[in-house]
């Protein structure tokens, strides 16, 4: 019995000094490298949740191989399925990958787990806006506006929609509403008077 545990005492130490190496690697953007070092990690101790969660990553931007990086992201949550880190870098990934569905399943997850998470809102709005589903974008980004009422980014991207959706009016109040807390931004001056022409001259 204590040689079987001093033998897992030192695959646990190996592996632990093999997840360290791959750090140096990620840090010097050596992705092979990290991915070598990681592999052991994981192979040795397969409960290591940080080796898991940085092989999906190191696969996702270092390599682009998606696959390989959900299917690592995937052990990572089997050991703890309530991490955001690993649920927003799925939910980002499926999303810059047109798979909408898949993304907004991991930003619910993300909202479910903390209501209070702006982030969660508005990425779960993106993707709802990219499938199409416009009434949905609108209300996560309101949801994410009641987190954090003086985001830019938020009344930016739900002012875009509403003029996209040639609701002139509502697009107008957005503008307004950022620029009360940023009055000297060139990007929304621009919008706001692209809305006001398109609103004066309405196309047939």
């Amino acid at each position: 019995m204590t040689d079987k545990r001093s033998e897992k005492n030192k695959k646990m130490k190996e592996a632990e000094e093999f997840y360290k190496k791959g750090l140096i690697f990620g840090q010097e953007s050596d992705a092979d490298g990290a991915i070598e070092c990681w592999l052991k990690t994981v192979e040795l101790n397969p409960q290591h949740f940080e080796g898991w969660y940085n092989l999906g990553n190191v696969y996702n931007i270092g390599r682009g191989d998606i696959d390989k990086a959900f299917e690592c992201w995937n052990k990572a949550l089997e050991l703890k399925p309530d991490d955001i880190d690993v649920l927003y870098n799925m939910g980002n990934t499926y999303r810059e990958h047109k798979k909408f569905d898949q993304a907004i399943e991991c930003y619910k997850k993300v909202v479910e787990l903390n209501p209070e998470d702006h982030e969660g809102w508005n990425n779960m709005a993106n993707a709802y806006h990219g499938k199409g589903e416009t009434a949905k974008a609108i209300e996560s980004w309101k949801k994410a506006l009641e987190i954090k009422p003086d985001k830019y980014e938020t009344w930016y991207n739900l002012g875009l929609l509403y003029r996209e959706l040639r609701e002139f009016d509502l697009a107008i109040e957005c503008c307004q509403k950022i620029l009360e807390k940023y009055p000297n931004s060139y990007e929304v001056k621009r919008l706001l008077d692209t809305i006001n022409k398109e609103k004066e001259n309405p196309k047939n």
